[in-house]
């Protein structure tokens, strides 16, 4: 049985979103000789995983579906028949194509996808339907946009009544990364993302320049991506390339300039903060010491925590860059804070002199953070102190 991933590197089918190819280009890959052999005219389609967004209210739109062999079309997961709805779900070869209605019904909860997968030959081809929650914060605060899942367990407590964006990303049919953006700063508040045995994979290597791209979710009129240039910064990311490599999409959307934080670079980005990093990056990928690593990092853009110049007169600079973890292991949790200001260093990090409790790293934030753990087990893992051994013991490196 072959793998999703290695069927969409194989796909003798076509499943386009409105007649509009949706990131589909033709490639060449490498493919068995049989195959090659018995449809030697058929393109091939990107193996970049496609996704179509839909806004909260319910819609309709036509995917074409083009096969050379008999075909079936089912959704995953099997709870997503209760808001997608498809004109038809089997038909005969069509290799000039045909349309299939897709419906949705309007959503009040969270965020939700469903991929629509078309099978045919033993081969399939996959896309991913996302549809938005309704822009207003859980408890009717309206302002903040909500294009993504506010529960999960890693994000702190969004702004209320801005104009920002919560978006979450996915690849692959999983949560990639979240990340909040403030539309008035041009700078995320926090970006947010966990490592556990299938994210922490290492499956790909960092993409190439083409990967740079402003977030398809948040409108350009928002973009950064002209402002970087000639600002003597670094394109510094947020959720670190390498943090998300179990997938070629997982990797690319770490590109997206929502993610970018202005950085020196050399004494900085390329070394100080690179080795931070590294070490927190070591115990994501650490099955012994998690089942779940949440994080959560950011610089800061309060007025008196950014420098009193901007790059190209718009792009805020962050005096700090800071770090908040929650370990989950079984039942057990444990959280810790990392505090860096944003310099030139000649040396390598000192990770004990940089450790602060979540309480603290809190205050100096004004965020809330792993606010949805019960408030017993949020008010342990705020107080506890890398002060403390049993703590530091917790944290190999500190």
């Amino acid at each position: 049985m072959k793998t999703l991933r290695q069927l969409l590197g194989l796909l003798p089918l076509s499943l386009v979103l409105g007649g509009v190819l949706a990131g589909c280009t033709t490639e060449r890959q490498d493919r068995p000789r049989d195959l090659a052999a018995s449809a030697p005219h058929l393109s091939l389609a990107s193996t970049r995983l496609r996704t179509k967004l839909l806004g909260s209210e319910a819609s309709s739109f036509f995917a074409h579906l083009q096969s050379p062999a008999a075909w079936r079309l089912e959704l995953q997961p099997e709870s997503a028949r209760s808001w997608v709805s498809l004109s038809q779900t089997t038909g005969e070869a069509n290799p000039e194509g045909l349309g299939i209605s897709v419906s949705t019904q309007s959503n009040t909860g969270a965020e939700r996808t469903a991929l629509l997968i078309v099978r045919a030959a033993g081969l399939a081809d996959t896309l991913q339907l996302v549809q938005q929650a309704q822009t207003t914060q859980p408890g009717g605060t309206t302002g903040i946009h909500i294009l993504g899942d506010p529960t999960l367990l890693e994000l702190p407590a969004l702004s209320k009544g801005a104009e920002n964006y919560f978006v979450t990303h996915y690849a692959e049919g999983r949560v990639n990364y979240s990340l909040e953006y403030d539309t008035q700063l041009r700078h995320a508040r926090w970006v947010a993302f966990s490592f556990d045995e299938q994210s922490s994979r290492k499956a790909v290597s960092r993409s190439g320049d083409d990967a740079w791209a402003w977030d398809p979710r948040i409108p350009a009129e928002f973009s950064t991506a002209r402002l970087f240039r000639g600002s003597g910064y670094d394109r510094g990311h947020l959720v670190a390339s390498e943090d998300r490599v179990s997938s070629r999409e997982a990797n690319r959307q770490t590109f997206y300039y929502s993610n970018m934080s202005p950085q020196i670079g050399a004494g900085f980005n390329q070394s100080y903060w690179s080795k931070i990093e590294e070490l927190v990056r070591g115990w994501g990928r650490n099955s012994k010491l998690r089942d779940v690593l949440y994080v959560v990092k950011g610089g800061t853009i309060r007025p008196d925590q950014v420098e009193s110049y901007k790059a190209n007169n718009v792009l805020l600079i962050p005096k700090y860059y800071w770090v908040a973890l929650l370990r989950q292991q079984g039942s057990s949790y444990h959280a810790i804070g990392l505090w860096v200001e944003h310099k030139k260093y000649s040396n390598s990090p000192a990770f004990r002199s940089l450790a602060i409790s979540i309480e603290e790293l809190e205050k100096r934030t004004g965020l809330n953070f792993f606010h949805r753990l019960p408030d017993g087990v949020e008010t342990e893992v705020e107080h506890e102190s890398p002060s403390s051994p049993a703590i530091l013991s917790l944290w190999p490196g500190l």
